[in-house]
């Protein structure tokens, strides 16, 4: 079982890598780093029903395939929860926006006969 210990670590490290990727590349959308998670969450199941059956790390796989991905993961965590909040400060413009819309109609953004600004609020 060693073998596929070695092969669920590997496959662990490939998905990491393959998500540092994508979350280093600029043109990359955080709906594309979900696939990527949810394959490397499937793997870390995996792993654990092993460490359940009693199996454990060597000091060769904790070197190398644990200790990458975990230095990956340090580099990648904090770029990830930066354009989370990126994204959440952009949903919260976008509803402010809607929200005045909704509240003022068109009569900001036409031009008014009356040289005024009739404020319609509900």
């Amino acid at each position: 079982m060693d073998t596929s210990l070695d092969s669920l670590l590997n496959d662990f490290l490939l998905h990491t890598l393959s998500l540092q990727q994508r979350v280093l590349d600029d043109d990359s959308e955080p709906e594309e780093w979900i696939d990527l998670l949810d394959k490397r969450q499937v793997v870390l199941e995996s792993i654990s029903r092993c460490l359940e059956k009693g199996f454990s790390f060597s000091e060769i796989q904790k070197k190398n395939y644990l200790q990458p991905a975990y230095e990956v993961d340090q580099k990648i965590i904090p770029i990830m929860d930066r354009k989370k909040q990126d994204l959440g400060s952009e949903i919260m413009n976008m509803k402010r926006s809607q929200a005045v819309t909704q509240q003022y109609g068109d009569f900001g953004s036409t031009y008014s006969p009356y040289g005024a600004f009739f404020d319609k609020k509900k």
